[in-house]
C-alpha cells in the first residue's frame, strides 16, 4: 500500500518521461491521511518557471492541506485541468486534482542531459486511505543541445498514472454500515411476519 508504481507513458518518449509515484501514506487519525509523492526528472529534462505537475482526481480531499516543501514550488488546487489527461482516464470535475507550479529561476534546461533528478515531499491530505490509480500529468523542459531534435527550453510532456485516494470507507465505518443493515434486515423480517389465527 505504502509505494504504486506510476507508467510514465505518452507524449514525451522514455528517455525524457518524468516519473511520478506514491511515496507513503500515513495514518494521522480518523478520516486524516497525508498521501506524499516523490517522482525523477529524465536526464534531458529540467525546469523553467509555470512548469508544473497535475495529479489528477485526489479523492477526499482535506481542504488547505496540500503542500510542497520548496519555496519554489507552489501547491494549489483546482477542480478541472486544462492539461492533456492519460488515455482510459477522465478529468472528474468534482475531484480536486492537486497542481506543483515551479516558480524558480531555469533549472538544468540547458546543455543537458544530466544525471536523473529525484524529488519527493509534495503531497495532500486525504479523509480516505484506500488506492486507486489515476492520471498524473507534467510539463517540464528539454534541456538537450541546440540544433538537436525538441533543443534547449522546449517543453517536454509527460502522462502517466499513480495512486490517489479511493473512497473505501475507513474499517470503523465499514463496521456501522454492516450494523445498521443488519438492524435494517431484522426489521424487515418483523415487518414481513403474518400472524396466524386458527379457529
Amino acid at each position: 500500500m505504502l509505494l504504486a508504481a506510476a507508467a510514465a507513458i505518452g507524449l514525451a518518449g522514455s528517455a525524457n518521461a518524468a516519473v511520478i509515484t506514491l511515496q507513503s501514506v500515513t495514518n494521522n487519525g480518523p478520516n486524516n491521511n497525508t498521501f506524499r509523492y516523490q517522482g525523477t526528472l529524465g536526464p534531458d529534462e529540467g525546469l523553467r518557471s509555470g512548469d508544473r505537475l497535475v495529479i489528477y482526481d485526489f479523492a477526499g480531499y482535506i481542504a488547505g492541506s496540500v503542500f510542497s516543501p520548496s519555496a519554489q514550488v507552489v501547491a494549489t488546487t483546482e477542480l478541472t485541468s486544462s492539461d492533456p489527461v492519460t488515455p482510459g482516464f477522465t478529468d472528474n470535475p468534482n475531484l480536486v486534482n492537486l497542481v506543483f507550479t515551479y516558480v524558480g529561476p531555469d533549472f538544468r534546461n540547458e546543455n543537458g542531459p544530466f544525471a536523473p533528478l529525484d524529488f519527493n515531499g509534495l503531497g495532500a491530505r486525504s479523509t480516505f486511505s484506500g488506492l486507486v490509480a489515476d492520471a498524473f500529468f507534467t510539463q517540464t523542459t528539454k534541456n538537450n543541445p541546440n540544433g538537436l531534435p525538441g533543443g534547449s527550453n522546449t517543453p517536454v510532456f509527460t502522462l502517466g498514472n499513480v495512486s490517489v485516494p479511493n473512497a473505501i470507507p475507513e474499517p470503523a465505518t465499514w463496521a456501522m454500515m454492516l450494523g445498521g443493515f443488519g438492524l435494517l434486515g431484522a426489521a424487515a423480517r418483523r415487518s414481513n411476519r403474518r400472524t396466524v389465527v386458527s379457529a
